[in-house]
């Protein structure tokens, strides 16, 4: 189970590094390039607790072995794709594979050991998947640097394999039963469109612009269906998602809250990170996949302390700490970026990896030590599905607020200097050029003597960028750490 929690969030952070070379041999941008996270993120967001649920009533171990295949399968076809939308299907399947495998992995573990065991046992399952996906950019960066961006696609295939075999050789089977088995696909629907249709709408109001119909429509489309979902799990007998359940355990509340801030952090920042080390600090994609090994350092130390200091002291002081220690690393990078290098980022990154640690380390065993065992299938999903929808959105929110922020600073800078405005032609050509260079690093002789002018205002604008995106990110890990507070209490025993 551990082994497929790694695989599965390594995927999700090493890939980061591998968009310049996506870029590069497709042909495409940032923009779009952004959807080879998001295509997969957004079907493990969607159908998480689906997964979950599905792993209650079919059994477990069946679900999470066909996940696994799916997950490989996937994995394999883009790791070859020679086109484009090929690569963003395959990602979708993966993202499938995904959905069906993690929420049952907590869930195996959790029927697996005794309530003394339980928070050490999730502890180190987390722990360890949090130092996997800590290392993912290292390990992007650096098979895309010694190979290609394929194989950091192709390397799940063996790792899924040998989670099949292993969970054959060490699960038990799942028991028969002849209870009947409802499945709230309707529920299921409902909730995939509420999550796609809000993450399409913010991405893609980059490229189309707030007033576009297409932008709208998809807002609308996920508030509508966010509002159908809520109303059909109240009615129906056997809910993807139990209400009644997130009201009545407030530890699993709280987690769920927990798990999508994490998410946003977590994912939003991947994105944004490389872009700050490929462009403003001009760096190698192999070489800002090193540099981002300090937010690795501490998960390995921190997160098994952490699953001891659950088992001591319950899941709220640990995680009020992982998220006060979050939301000062924004500030710490928020300060370190303007000095242009990277050592001063360096006390942020690690206070990152710490506070991360902390939070992804505890969440696992706080979302189900108060719910009953035959819900911690459908808890684990829920929660899973928070951190995913998370990532999505951080994904597409935090990008949106650095891009939106470093276009209003770049045309303000321009206004008020010296050089002339952009004409709409050497607009496009500063554009593409920028493009370009996120997939070779920056080189500022490329751009032209015209346009090299522009680069001091560019990156001056990309910091205030930058800035607001890490301060968005402080502001809501202190919000993550007032609900915890509020939420989260050590349960003096499990409900069964």
């Amino acid at each position: 189970m551990t082994l497929a929690n790694a695989m599965v969030l390594v995927d999700q952070t090493a890939v980061p590094l591998a968009l310049p070379n996506i870029m590069g041999d497709f042909g495409i941008g940032s923009q779009l390039a952004q959807w080879v996270l998001t295509a997969s993120l957004l079907p493990v967001a969607g159908l998480l607790v689906l997964g979950g649920r599905l792993g209650d009533l079919l059994g477990r171990r069946r679900i999470f072995m066909i996940g696994c295949v799916l997950f490989a399968g996937g994995s394999a076809l883009g790791g070859a794709a020679p086109i484009f939308p090929l690569l963003l299907a395959c990602r979708c399947v993966q993202g499938v594979g995904g959905a069906l495998m993690l929420p049952n992995t907590i869930a195996i573990v959790s029927a697996t050991f005794s309530e003394d065991e339980l928070g050490r046992a999730l502890g180190t399952m987390g722990g360890t998947a949090a130092v996997a996906a800590a290392l993912g950019p290292t390990i992007g960066g650096a098979l895309t640097s010694a190979f290609s961006w394929r194989a950091v696609l192709l390397v799940n295939v063996p790792l899924a394999v040998l989670a099949v075999a292993c969970a054959r050789s060490a699960v038990p089977p799942d028991p028969a039963t002849s209870e009947p088995r409802h499945i709230d696909l309707t529920g299921a629907a409902l909730l995939t469109s509420t999550i796609v249709g809000l993450a399409f709408g913010l991405t893609q109001s980059q490229v189309w612009g707030w007033t576009s119909p297409a932008v709208l429509a998809a807002i609308v489309l996920s508030l509508a269906a966010a509002g159908s979902f809520v109303a059909v799990e109240r009615r129906v007998q056997a809910p993807l998602m139990s209400f009644r359940t997130l009201r009545r355990h407030a530890n699993y509340l709280g987690a769920t809250v927990s798990q999508f801030i994490a998410g946003i952090a977590e994912m939003g920042l991947a994105l944004l990170f490389p872009l700050l080390l490929i462009l403003n600090l001009k760096m190698p994609p192999g070489l800002a996949g090193i540099a981002l090994i300090p937010t690795t350092v501490p998960m390995i130390v921190i997160a098994p302390l952490g699953g001891r200091w659950y088992d001591r002291a319950g899941g709220r002081p640990p995680l009020i700490a992982g998220f006060a220690i979050l939301a000062i690393s924004g500030i710490a990078m928020a300060v370190g970026i303007d000095q242009n290098s990277y050592l001063p980022l360096l006390p942020g990154l690690l206070l990152f990896g710490v506070g991360l640690a902390l939070v992804l380390t505890v969440n696992d065993p706080v979302s189900v030590d108060t719910v009953p065992l035959h819900d911690q299938g459908q808890v684990s999903g829920v929660s899973g599905t928070a951190e995913q929808f998370g990532g999505a959105l951080g994904i597409s929110g935090l990008y949106l607020a650095f891009h939106t922020t470093y276009v209003a600073r770049l045309n303000a800078s321009i206004a008020n200097s010296s050089l002339p405005k952009f004409t709409a032609e050497q607009g496009l050509r500063f554009k593409n050029a920028l493009l370009a260079a996120e997939q070779t690093g920056l080189r500022p002789k490329a751009f032209g003597p015209t346009l090299e002018r522009y680069l001091p205002l560019a990156r001056s604008a990309s910091h205030t960028g930058y800035t607001v995106a890490m301060l968005v990110v402080s502001v809501l890990a202190a919000v993550g750490m007032l609900i915890v507070a509020w939420l989260v209490r050590k349960p003096a025993h499990a409900d069964t």
